[in-house]
This record gives structure tokens, sequence and C-alpha cells, in this order.
């Protein structure tokens, strides 16, 4: 992850890869009236859990579509 997507209201709800790929966070994070290194711990448990859900997605679906769909269809 190279750079976080942040909303006009200083939310942060998704993530960029060094690629410029898109991933959705899987929930919104609000860092206002954190500490710097409490809302960077919150944004690195929630890349995991992202990740993670993602993945398990990407897998269930490929049994389901061939393989150059799927690999459109699914970050890298």
């Amino acid at each position: 992850m190279t750079e976080l997507q942040f909303q006009p209201d200083k939310t942060i709800t998704g993530m960029f890869s060094g690629e410029k790929e898109f991933i959705k966070m899987s929930a919104t994070l609000d860092p206002k009236d954190k500490k710097v290194e409490d809302w960077m711990g919150e944004v690195e448990n929630m890349m995991f859990m992202t990740i993670r859900e993602v993945l398990k997605y990407s897998i269930d679906d490929y049994l389901e579509l061939i393989r150059p769909e799927w690999i459109k269809k699914h970050p890298g």
C-alpha cells in the first residue's frame, strides 16, 4: 500500500498499491481526534482484514469464472 483514500470529511475508505490498484476498505476508518500512532495502527489492522476478505472472495470466485475473467475481476 502506498496511498490511502481520504474522503472530504477525512475518513479513510480505501488504499492504493504501488501499481495504483485500488482496494476499498472493509469498513471506514475515522482518524479524527486520535493520535497518529493510534489511527495508523487501525489502518494496519483494517488492511490485514480487508486483504483477507478480498483473498477469500477471490478464492471462492476462482471456481466460478474462467481464468481471464477472474484475473481482471480481482486485485493482484
